[in-house]
Order: structure tokens, then sequence, then C-alpha cells
């Protein structure tokens, strides 16, 4: 059995969600002006800036309370591990809470852009765990050696500006004047 809506056909064995989504999306067709390359890294420039604001306040007030000095391993835990854990903490904090209740960081709002999610829809969670969470670590972890900088090239080339973080979350970002 076939369901018709408007040009596309849905077979039956397809889920009526994706045929409600189908329909939102030829009820109200919204174009989008996607932000690109370079406004996406000044965003994300800014928002380093302030991550790392936070994370230096935090380490100079927590760090020196608990510093050992007296062992190798203190002065490993208390220089470089503790540090280093505080920043990824603040870093998926601070893009993920920013994401859920604003759709978007202070770097974006400054840049007037937000990340939106493709069905239109308000995001999700899960959405914001694989964005922020699995997608940054693939960009940042050295898989790759050195040439994991190059996953952010992929919004260049991608028709609707996506980084590989948006594409596993399925997200976009977008400037705000296009979509209020």
């Amino acid at each position: 059995m076939e369901y018709t809506t408007g040009s596309v056909r849905l077979k039956r064995h397809l889920r009526t969600a994706d045929a409600t989504e189908i329909n939102v999306e030829k009820a109200h067709p919204q174009t989008y002006r996607y932000a690109g390359f370079w406004m996406r890294f000044w965003a994300f420039i800014v928002d380093l800036l302030i991550v790392a604001g936070l994370n230096g306040v935090l380490v100079s007030t927590w760090v020196p309370l608990i510093a050992d000095g007296d062992s190798r391993w203190g002065f490993f835990a208390t220089v470089f591990l503790l540090p280093s854990v505080l920043y990824a903490i603040v870093f998926f904090l601070y893009f993920a809470l920013m994401t859920r209740y604003f759709q978007q960081t202070l770097g974006k709002m400054i840049f007037g852009i937000r990340v939106i999610s493709t069905n239109g829809a308000n995001l999700t969670w899960s959405q914001l765990f694989f964005r922020e969470g699995v997608g940054r670590f693939l960009q940042h972890a050295p898989l790759l050696g050195n040439l994991n900088g190059l996953a952010y090239l992929v919004v260049a080339c991608t028709p609707k500006k996506q980084g590989i973080h948006d594409l596993f979350a399925e997200t976009y970002v977008v400037h705000i004047d296009e979509t209020s």
C-alpha cells in the first residue's frame, strides 16, 4: 500500500512518523542561510576564549587547594591530569548547556548564528550528546595524528555547511535573521 503526500510516495513499511515529518516539511517549507566555515570558525574561537577563561578560574582556585607536590604522582595529577579533566568537563558542559537552552553559544550569539535540528524540532539531549560529545571527541581526538583539525574543513565542503558533529546529530548551523 502506498500513501501519497504531494509529490512524495511512501511505502507501507515506512513508519508513520516519517510521513508526519515529510508532511510538516512540505506544509511549511523554510529556506535557511547556512553559516559557513569562517563564521563558525570565529564563533568557535570566541567560545574557546570563554572556556579557557572559565577553566583558568577553576584551575587557579581549586588546584592549589588539593595540590600535592610530595610525590611524582601528586605533581602529575595536579599539573597535568586535573587541569585537563576540568577543561574537558567545562568544554562539554559549556557547549552542551548553551546549545540546549539557547540554541547557541556566546560566540554564536555574537556572530548571529544558531543550531537547529534538521527536522525543525527542538534539540534533544541525544542530539546534543552526539553533537557536542561524540562528534567533538572525534574531531579533537588524535585518531588521525595531527590531521584532526582538517575535520573542520568538512563544513566548507558540504552543501548545507554541516560539520562532522552536525552530520552525526542531524543539525544545521544557520543565520538567525533567516529563521526568526
